[in-house]
């Protein structure tokens, strides 16, 4: 393992296990694996596990598998410097849609490796000790949010977060049960649940969030392969109403902003209660929310099953090179002071 990074590194990679290029990293076996015991530890702000089914389709949460099918496959490229989607391509664009409808409509493909004890074993090769793993109620009927809300308590390394969708029946309510039920966060999804953040249906959960000290985490801003017709739903400006309504919830920015990280890095710089969370946005616009933002309030995520921890890994790695205190907030600190830990 080397000591610094190469002079010429390019960050670009025609697969994942060419990270291995990189100082931390090294390949065991098939598997890349952090190699450089000074990373971590490290926490995953986001991840899920297997997307939502519509009823009565279910995963099994508990079953392992000899590996994960990741939504971008390893042997895909893995350029860190462009938005994480860009590594799909244009086939891959429309394989991933094609995934995400008929998994959930017909309980097909790759969900079923989306599961508890892959994603744990995924995590002990990158060295994270703990996940917050985020439901997704997308409004038709569903196990999904239960069921990730249980298998999630389950486990001391993961903190559940709920989901509920604020313009069907009895959000409120339905947000209450699933504290009962155990969740720790609320995690909403603009573009999929089509409202705007700032609506008024949405702020009661957010006062209820205040109220109960968890923290809001939002999908927020475009990433370019949504359709246009939703794309109004997550433009960054829309995110300003709530973080100045309700400046006793915490608010996670996902992806901090997404396409428009620079808007959201205003918004962190603007409210107190803004955390940017990092996972997809490219090497370049890391660099520029860890140069300019608040360094208490950005953390690290993966979106994983999209894509595999060490993509997201590497760029908060190459972004803070010779900053080890900046890396700990990023990978461990302030995202364990977000969730109690």
């Amino acid at each position: 393992m080397g000591s610094a990074l190469a002079e010429n590194e390019t960050f670009r990679f025609d697969r994942l296990e060419d990270l291995a290029r990189l100082p931390w990293f090294d390949v065991d076996g098939d598997r890349l694996v952090v190699s450089d015991a000074s990373v971590g530890p490290i926490i995953d702000m986001h991840a899920h596990y297997a997307l939502p089914a519509i009823w009565p389709l279910r995963f099994d949460l508990e079953r392992e598998s000899e590996r994960t099918e990741l939504l971008l496959p390893c042997c895909s490229r893995h350029d860190l410097d462009v938005y994480a989607n860009h590594n799909f391509g244009a086939l891959g664009v429309k394989q991933l849609k094609s995934e995400l409808v008929l998994g959930g409509a017909l309980g097909i493909g790759k969900r079923w490796t989306h599961t508890a004890p892959n994603r744990a074993r995924d995590c002990r090769d990158m060295g994270i000790v703990h996940s917050a793993i985020l439901a997704i109620d997308i409004g038709l009927p569903s196990r999904h949010v239960a069921d990730s809300i249980a298998a999630a308590k389950a486990r001391s390394s993961t903190t559940p977060f709920g989901s509920v969708h604020p313009r069907r029946r009895r959000p409120r309510e339905k947000l209450e049960e699933q504290l009962h039920a155990g969740a720790r966060g609320l995690k909403l999804h603009p573009q999929l649940q089509k409202f705007l953040p700032g609506a008024d249906e949405a702020m009661p959960l957010y006062a209820l969030a205040a109220a109960e000290r968890i923290p809001v985490l939002w999908h927020c801003g475009p990433v370019g392969i949504e359709l246009a017709s939703a794309r109004k739903f997550v433009q960054v400006p829309s995110y300003e109403r709530p973080l100045a309504e309700c400046p006793d919830t915490t608010f996670v920015l996902g992806h901090a902003g997404a396409l428009d990280s620079d808007l959201g890095l205003e918004l962190q710089l603007r409210h107190a209660n803004a955390v940017l969370e990092v996972s997809c946005i490219s090497l370049s616009q890391l660099r520029r929310v860890i140069d300019r933002g608040d360094p208490d309030r950005i953390v690290y995520g993966t979106d994983w099953p999209f894509y595999h921890h060490a993509l997201a890994l590497a760029k908060v790695l190459v972004a803070t090179e010779g900053r080890p205190e900046l890396r700990r907030k990023i990978l461990h600190d302030n995202a364990a002071r977000l969730l109690g830990l």
